[in-house]
This record gives C-alpha cells, sequence and structure tokens, in this order.
C-alpha cells in the first residue's frame, strides 16, 4: 500500500473500524463482545493490508485464513464455556476442553508458538504500515482480551511457556534474515513473551510498554521506508542504493530494539524485569537471554556497516538525505530514541507495584 493512500477516505474509514474494535476490547464486559470486538478489528485491517503488488495480496489471504479459523476457534471455545455454565452443572473437563479451545485460538490469531508459522510470511509481504499495524495494534486486542478472561492457573501457565518459546523462535529465527521485514517479523516473536507476560502481570506497564515500543518500531519503519531499504546487503558500505546516513538513524532504532543501554528501549526490558522477575523468574532468565542473542547480532550487524562506511568514500551525515529523513516526526522518534531511556524508566517503574 502507497504512504500516500494513508489520508485517502477509504483507508480512514476502515483504520477507524479497526480502531473502535481496539477500544471496544478495552470497555467489553463480556467474552462475545471480546469476540465481536476483536472480529471489528480484523475486518478494519483487511482492506488495508490488501494491495497492489502481488506479494501483498498473498499475505492478505494468507492473514485472512488464519484469521478466520482462529476466529471460528474462539467462538466455540467461548460456546463450550458458556454452555457449561448455563446448564447449572460444573464439569471440570468440559471447562477445561473450553478454555484449551479458547487458548489454541487465541495463540493461532496473535502468532504465538507453536502456531507463528504465518506471521513471518506474512510480514514478509506487507507494506510498511501493515507491519506496523500487524505487529502492535492487532497484538494488543487479543493479549488484554486473553488477560481478563480469568483461565485456570494450569492454562495461564501453559500460555507463558508458549509466550516464552515464541521469545525463543524469535531470537533464533532472526539470526539468519537478510530481509528488513521478515526480520521485524522474528524481531515482534521476540518481544512477544514480554509482552505477554507483562500483559498479564501488569495491565498498566503492559500499555506503556506497547506506547514505547511503537515509538521505537514507528521511527525504524519509517527509517527504512525513506531510505527504500528492503535488504540487509542493501545497506551502506555493501551497496550504493542506501546513503552512509541509513545506519545512524535506523541502526539506533535496531539497537533500542535489542535493548541497548541507554537507548530507549532498553528502558522496556529493565521495566519487564521488575515486572517479571518476582512472579517468573526462571521465563525471566530465558527472556533475558533471548534479549541478548538479538541484540548481538544487531550489534555485529551495526559494527560491520558503520566500519564499511568508515572506509567508504561517502560522509557518515548525508546532508540531502537526512534532510530528507529529518521530518518532524523522525527527527523526534531520533531524538527520543537516543536520550529517552532513562526518564522512560523512571516513569514506567513507578506503575510497578
Amino acid at each position: 500500500m502507497p504512504w500516500g493512500l494513508l489520508l485517502a477516505p477509504s483507508f480512514i474509514v476502515f483504520m477507524g473500524l479497526s480502531l473502535l474494535g481496539l477500544l471496544s476490547v478495552f470497555l467489553s464486559g463480556g467474552i462475545f463482545g471480546v469476540w465481536f470486538s476483536l472480529e471489528l478489528m480484523f475486518f478494519g485491517f483487511i482492506p488495508i493490508l490488501n494491495g497492489k503488488t502481488v506479494s501483498e495480496n498473498e499475505s492478505t489471504i494468507k492473514y485472512f485464513v488464519v484469521q478466520s479459523i482462529s476466529s471460528s476457534i474462539l467462538l466455540v471455545g467461548f460456546l463450550l464455556i458458556i454452555g457449561d455454565y448455563s446448564t447449572m452443572s460444573y464439569n471440570q473437563w468440559w471447562s477445561m476442553l473450553g478454555e484449551v479451545v479458547v487458548l489454541l485460538g487465541f495463540i493461532l490469531k496473535v502468532g504465538v508458538f507453536p502456531m507463528h508459522f504465518w506471521f513471518p510470511g506474512v510480514m514478509g509481504g506487507i507494506s510498511w504500515f501493515s507491519c506496523f499495524w500487524l505487529s502492535v495494534a492487532q497484538k494488543i486486542g487479543p493479549l488484554w482480551a486473553i488477560s481478563g478472561l480469568g483461565m485456570s492457573s494450569n492454562m495461564m501457565n501453559l500460555f507463558c511457556f508458549l509466550l516464552v518459546a515464541t521469545s525463543v523462535v524469535g531470537a533464533l529465527g532472526g539470526f539468519a534474515q537478510v530481509q528488513f521485514r521478515p526480520l521485524l517479523a522474528y524481531s515482534s516473536l521476540g518481544q512477544s513473551g514480554w509482552m505477554g507476560l507483562i500483559c498479564l502481570l501488569n495491565l498498566k506497564v503492559f500499555m506503556f510498554y506497547m506506547t514505547i515500543y511503537s515509538i521505537i518500531l514507528g521511527g525504524l519503519i519509517c527509517s527504512l521506508h525513506m531510505g527504500n531499504a528492503y535488504r540487509l546487503v542493501e545497506v551502506p558500505g555493501w551497496s550504493d542504493k542506501i546513503t552512509s546516513s541509513f545506519w545512524m538513524i535506523s541502526g539506533g532504532f535496531f539497537l533500542s530494539l535489542g535493548g541497548l543501554p541507554p537507548l530507549l528501549g532498553s528502558s522496556l526490558k529493565m521495566v519487564g524485569v521488575l515486572t517479571i522477575i518476582s512472579s517468573y523468574p526462571g521465563y525471566l532468565f530465558i527472556l533475558i537471554g533471548c534479549a541478548m542473542f538479538s541484540l548481538y547480532y544487531y550489534l555485529s550487524v551495526f559494527i560491520s556497516c558503520m566500519v564499511c562506511v568508515g572506509v567508504g568514500s561517502s560522509s557518515i551525515i548525508d546532508g540531502m538525505v537526512f534532510s530528507q529523513l529529518g521530518a518532524l516526526p523522525l527527527s523526534l522518534m531520533m531524538v527520543l530514541n537516543w536520550l529517552g531511556g532513562l526518564p522512560a524508566f523512571l516513569v514506567c517503574s513507578s506503575l510497578v507495584v
């Protein structure tokens, strides 16, 4: 989808529909209200996801099929739970079956291990804006919903295990990626463990986490789009397609996603540690290991590219391209990324009880 279409009336209508669905998830008081709100988000996002290229259309079809199946599974699970309570004869096994079906529907909808298989494929073929919306808004709704369903402790423990396994998959899967969109997909999978556990433990911290994550990811996607960067081999020093200012901007956002102090993304990891350590110390150890592994290959690529830039003939800051990349929103996000780590941590740590 061309970025010029972001102000088109049709885009505004469908984006409003998706936002209405997200808001309805927060306000819904029953499981069928939650299901309807998630469907509203889904149907509002499909026209935005669709585009003019073959890859966008294929990814839209994949996403439509996966979300339709997950919605059907969720509906069946909700009906099983409602049917069990409506008969006035509570059956433990029947209720557990309903919870298992609901959990299966949610992990497929969000892309949690072992149902994560569709996520990198869809992310690899859609527009930059769709990548952002799929990684942020389309995760907030389901995670918020499952945190308020009141499932049994066994189901919650299983869900936590799957979330951590998803982070492991994200850390390992991103290592061999040379295209930026699949790399962002595995980065999003790596963040899923942090997002999910924090959402189950503290909703206020979760919303702050998603806000900071949105700023970092939004800045990164804007810089990749404006730099016309799609593959890792096109970075400065390896190709003339992108100027040497690329890694001065995009590289900072990548390192922030990895949690490198004192960048803005480090506040996410520090607050995540404070939130998770008392409830899931073992899982926290695994999440920290995954974050360090992701940071390793982000940092290795960043250093390699900066060395190539240093020995190249072009200057580190190309004035003309930097002026293009220096639009006010991106400039503010870049400054916030480099300087906002400690202030963001101090603000968010006050929310951790």
